[in-house]
């Protein structure tokens, strides 16, 4: 039996879903910024905050806050307006994604760091590249005043949330904790229920 999505203003998520049968989701540098502008517009068009984001050939992960907008509104939306555009560009005709969008609940005081690294080390880890920095298609660029394309979607209140003013100090402690210690202590893995934090926090919701 499928559980209810958790989904609850003021709190914090890991949202990501994966292409139908593993399949790439993006094929082209134009599919990844014709996504990542949509997620640019998600921000006028919906009430939600993103923190962090990755796109990768055939995922993508999101690090968002929900306000008073319901995550499934917003994620329909993002997901339908990708397939449409994948379907008719690549004369596609079976599913883009793989079923609903998943989505982990998270305590911000223990996770809110622990996430933004997590996503920003996947095309390190999938060998991509080598340092985040170098990656294309997500927000570590933004955030470390390094952007790598001019979509802004990392606004400067869900960046000072991550790293504090963006002074040269705190971008090198960021990267520190990003690329040098080598322990990530979120994973999808930990989550129960879909949701990652103490057992305290678990039981608010449960």
């Amino acid at each position: 039996m499928r559980l209810p999505r958790l989904d609850y203003a003021d709190q914090f998520y890991h949202i990501f879903n994966i292409g139908f049968d593993s399949k790439n989701i993006f094929k082209r540098d134009l599919d990844y910024k014709r996504f990542l502008s949509k997620l640019e517009d998600s921000k006028s068009l919906f009430d939600w905050t993103i923190y962090s984001y990755c796109l990768m050939p055939n995922h993508y992960h999101l690090h968002v806050k929900r306000n008073n907008d319901s995550l499934s509104t917003i994620i329909h939306w993002l997901q339908t307006s990708h397939s449409v555009y994948f379907n008719k560009k690549y004369k596609h005709y079976s599913p883009v994604f793989t079923g609903r969008f998943k989505s982990i609940l998270i305590q911000k005081e223990t996770y809110h760091l622990q996430l933004s690294k997590y996503i920003h080390l996947n095309p390190v880890k999938a060998s991509i590249v080598k340092k985040p920095q170098e990656y294309t298609y997500s927000s570590y660029g933004e955030i470390i005043g390094e952007p790598k394309h001019a979509i802004k979607i990392i606004d400067g209140r869900a960046i000072r949330s991550l790293i504090g003013k963006q002074t040269l100090e705190a971008i090198t402690n960021y990267q520190r904790f990003v690329e040098e210690d080598k322990v990530v202590e979120y994973l999808p893995n930990l989550a129960k229920r879909s949701i990652v934090g103490s057992e305290r926090f678990r039981s608010q919701f449960e």
